[in-house]
């Protein structure tokens, strides 16, 4: 046990030390945005509110875009450290919820309106969605090559700043748009339900990442 814990630190301390800079500066640059807000008279009560904002689009946009490579690195080296893919998976998939556990305490610390039961439902949202990155594109690194990385990036570029102008000229997507995430930081609904869903979202994409976790090769040089 203690020495897969030395293994996967020494496999992860290069990503988690990159996020903690990452968060970092988003933290600084939440509270010069709320120092300029403030001077243009902005409520004191949403300071905490700007600062969670620019820390969690920095945080999305580092794991989308950042840690999926790292991600698809690390698995050669746990691998020669002697893990097994199933030890490697567990171990390192239960470090990077972890984090998002932090960050969901600083959320709940920091926000005015968000609630234990919004964050929790959107942490594990998040979570599913980057086991979905890491299933399909960091594994898919290891198979393919760089060539991945950059369709990926293009594409997620494609729905950032093709998506909002989608869902403006076609209603039925902003409608629906609409309706999920109402589903998802309302109380009104059910909430047996909802959170039923979301859990098997967040199944589902940690299956698919195994089921391609455990079948990339390992001999490669990312």
């Amino acid at each position: 046990m203690s020495r897969d814990i030395r293994a996967i630190w020494q496999i992860k301390k290069q990503s988690e030390f990159f996020s903690l800079i990452v968060v970092s500066v988003a933290i600084v640059g939440g509270l010069i945005l709320n120092f300029i807000f403030g001077k243009m008279g902005m409520d004191e009560d949403y300071i905490g509110d700007v600062i969670l904002g620019a820390m969690s689009f920095a945080y999305i946009l580092m794991n989308f875009f950042i840690k999926v490579m790292l991600v698809a690195e690390e698995v050669p080296r746990g691998i020669s450290f002697g893990m097994t893919r199933k030890k490697l998976f567990i171990y390192s998939r239960a470090i990077e919820f972890a984090e998002l556990l932090i960050l969901a305490i600083i959320a709940i610390s920091c926000s005015s309106v968000l609630t234990i039961n919004t964050t929790g439902k959107i942490i594990m949202i998040i979570f599913g969605m980057l086991m979905i990155s890491e299933g399909l594109v960091g594994n898919s690194l290891l198979r393919y090559g760089k060539i991945v990385y950059w369709i990926y990036y293009i594409l997620f570029m494609i729905v950032i700043i093709g998506g909002p102008r989608l869902a403006e000229s076609i209603p039925a997507v902003y409608d629906a748009g609409a309706v999920v995430i109402d589903v998802i930081i309302t109380p009104f609904y059910n909430q047996f339900f909802v959170w039923g869903g979301v859990l098997l979202f967040t199944c589902v994409c940690v299956f698919i990442n195994w089921l391609t976790f455990r079948r990339v090769p390992v001999a490669y040089n990312v």
